[in-house]
């Protein structure tokens, strides 16, 4: 089971909007740098929203190509129909996942059993197990956001879903009432860059999936968190709090900007571009980040740049 700190990574793109994918591949050597128990691809810090299906796919093959099976890799994805979501999965099946992430089809009012039977349905289909994934903070699966006793009759139903990603306002108590009806039958995860995680933690989340940057902090508290350390927690975290709510407390889109930003101070991207339609930050918010990361000498800005050999 998946348990621990699995960093999704962004999509970098160069000044015309096409993925970089020297870029992509040190993001994710950089990334995998922090001991870190997995990475993902494809969910919302990667931009997935604003890519093409075949951009998709790319996207997953080279963070897959990079990870070389070292580590756990987690996809996104998010299919319109259940027909459409199986024929993705056996796809993206083929680059050996150890979960898939899976939104609910939000295009049109479905009530929870129709969502419900699209989980099953999925998940029976596939052998790869699933990550059932529930944003209610962003605006377009508001309207898609299960119960607790939907999320109970899917994981009753199938033995193919394994995980839930709760995200959004109240995910602390959403875990709680997973953790009390399910127990150690799933395992329930955190997202929104750990702005809750120490109450998603204290409510039975196994880990956090937040975006890239400073994940050695996040692999610190779940150690700490692991060897019942609660004090080294809340220590860690107060240290870093400044910089969790500047990078995610400000929507989502301004965290992309963010935490591209870091990267291109760094010199691990070459260009911070966030694709349109998006949110333009004025240049003395990003600063502002760039400079709380200094003061916390993330890794980012203190160790070697990973390298990649002449033909990546």
């Amino acid at each position: 089971m998946l348990r621990g700190i699995f960093p999704i990574v962004f999509t970098p793109f160069d000044r015309d909007g096409n993925i970089d994918e020297r870029s992509l591949r040190r993001v994710v050597r950089f990334e995998l740098g922090d001991d870190v128990d997995g990475i993902g691809v494809g969910g919302f810090a990667s931009e997935a929203y604003k890519l093409t299906e075949d951009e998709r796919l790319q996207i997953a093959e080279i963070v897959a190509d990079e990870a070389g099976g070292a580590k756990p890799l987690i996809i996104g994805m998010a299919a319109g129909s259940t027909a459409a979501a199986i024929q993705q999965a056996r796809r993206l099946g083929q680059l050996r996942p150890a979960a898939l992430m899976v939104l609910p089809p939000n295009t049109m009012k479905l009530d929870e059993q129709a969502l419900v039977e699209h989980y099953i349905r999925l998940a029976d289909a596939i052998e790869v197990p699933i990550m059932v994934q529930m944003s209610p903070q962003i605006m377009a699966y508001a309207g898609c956001n299960l119960s607790t006793d939907a999320l109970v009759r899917i994981a009753e139903h199938t033995a193919n879903v394994l995980y839930f990603k709760i995200e959004g306002p109240g995910s602390a108590e959403r875990i709680a009432a997973l953790h009390e009806r399910l127990g150690e039958r799933v395992t329930l995860l955190g997202g929104i860059g750990g702005l809750g995680l120490r109450e998603e933690l204290q409510a039975g989340a196994a880990g956090l999936l937040p975006g890239c940057g400073f994940n050695e902090y996040f692999v610190r508290i779940w150690a700490a968190w692991q060897r019942g350390d609660t004090a080294e927690v809340d220590r860690i975290l107060t240290h870093i709090q400044p910089l969790v709510t500047a990078v995610s407390g400000r929507g989502h889109e301004f965290s992309l900007h963010a935490r591209k930003a870091l990267f291109r101070r760094a010199g691990l991207i070459e260009d911070a571009t966030v694709r349109w339609p998006t949110v333009e930050p004025a240049e003395d918010e990003l600063n502002a980040v760039i400079e709380l990361g200094e003061k916390l000498s993330l890794r980012l800005f203190t160790e070697r740049k990973p390298e990649l050999p002449d033909n990546r």
